[in-house]
């Protein structure tokens, strides 16, 4: 969807006017977890910008922008209480009864290892990572290769792809979130 000439400029002014203001609200309502809060302020502007005709007094879109906020943050914070939950938790899989949790078995991994347990890592980690592949659609593979393969700037992620720059962190963000979710639901089948 484009926005109009007067949208498009409506829409940076808006930006330039509260970006700051609900990075700092959502900073403040995910604990001071500052990855997270922009992650959560990236998609605050992208709801904005996908709303923005419908959106009619842009003089008061102030208190849009911060229930907006208030509504996006609390599903951030659900999904980071979740994840934390996952990684603190035994994991019933596990069947070893002794507490370890996934990131206990992740920093086990650093040790000193033998040329056969490193082979079948490195085998279970092609493994992990052709499964996860699956679950991947071609615009995540775009993403995939583009921002983390290839490490080019977002700007660019978002020109190559033909988006707004807050789509393309948006996009970013959620495969990053793709990703870690598959990876653990694979620690946790394959423990």
């Amino acid at each position: 969807m484009g926005l109009s000439p007067e949208q498009d400029a409506a829409f940076n002014g808006i930006v330039k006017r509260y970006y700051e203001k609900i990075l700092k609200f959502c900073v403040y309502a995910l604990g001071g977890k500052r990855n997270a809060a922009e992650d959560c302020t990236q998609d605050i502007f992208l709801i904005l910008y996908e709303n923005m005709g419908r959106l009619k007094d842009y003089d008061k879109i102030g208190g849009w922008l911060y229930k907006t906020a208030g509504n996006i943050s609390k599903q951030y914070a659900a999904s980071l209480r979740k994840e934390r939950e996952r990684f603190a938790c035994p994991s019933p899989a596990s069947g070893t009864g002794d507490g370890e949790t996934p990131l206990d078995r992740i920093a086990a991994g650093n040790s000193i290892k033998g040329e056969e347990e490193q082979i079948a890592e490195e085998k279970a980690v092609a493994r992990a990572a052709a499964e996860i592949g699956k679950h991947l659609t071609s615009k995540d593979e775009q993403i995939l290769a583009l921002a983390f393969r290839e490490k080019h700037p977002l700007k660019e992620v978002a020109a190559r792809l033909g988006i707004s720059l807050s789509a393309a962190k948006s996009r970013v963000s959620r495969l990053r979130q793709k990703i870690s979710a598959l990876a653990g639901e694979l620690l946790a089948d394959w423990n």
